[in-house]
């Protein structure tokens, strides 16, 4: 009996040393980091060229997490909201975002609120993740994805509020010129 124990054993041992050092074509990981992502590349660049505070990484980090998510509305509601980022002022509201539910990114970020109304958001940071979520958490991305501007102005900007029709056409330029922007960087959103 203790001779058929050790037998097995010393079998176990050669057994598993046929494996010590043998590399495993298995990544470590479920996906391979090799550098940034195009959209990366892209966002980054954009942003760049327009002198925008918006923190790139919150944009790739939320893509990354949400494939559906898309960055060309998104960027053209910046722009058309607060030129990227950078009339944002005090408020650091970089979508205009007034009030919101309690339990709601939007509205848990503020830390007030301007007196024309508007949140007020302790970073641009801040903000940018405020706008994300209220774009993507209300349906408004759906409406960017498939290009539904007026869609999208009446339900975010108001329905027969002065002015709409403008906020469409600064609203569908802003994308035209995001779209072919990130074109020269190789993404096609």
């Amino acid at each position: 009996m203790m001779r058929r124990l050790l037998l097995v054993l010393i079998l176990a041992i050669l057994a598993g040393g046929l494996f010590v050092g043998s590399a495993s074509a298995a990544p470590l990981y479920s996906q391979e980091v090799v550098g940034p992502s195009c959209d990366e590349l892209a966002v980054k660049g954009i942003l760049a060229e327009h002198d925008s505070p918006l923190p790139w990484w919150t944009i790739v980090a939320f893509k990354d997490t949400h494939p559906q998510f898309d960055i060309a509305g998104y960027l053209a509601v910046m722009w058309a909201e607060s030129s990227l980022g950078t009339t944002c002022d005090y408020k650091n509201n970089p979508c205009s975002i007034k009030g919101g539910s309690v339990g709601t990114v939007w509205r848990d970020l503020s830390i007030g609120v301007s007196p024309a109304g508007y949140n007020v958001y302790p970073t641009i940071y801040d903000g940018q993740r405020a706008a994300i979520r209220l774009i993507y958490d209300c349906g408004y991305n759906a409406m960017l994805a498939a290009e539904d501007w007026w869609g999208f102005a009446n339900r975010y900007y108001g329905a027969g509020v002065p002015g709409i029709s403008r906020y469409v056409a600064n609203l569908k330029a802003a994308h035209d010129i995001i779209v072919q922007e990130a074109a020269e960087w190789g993404v096609v959103w």
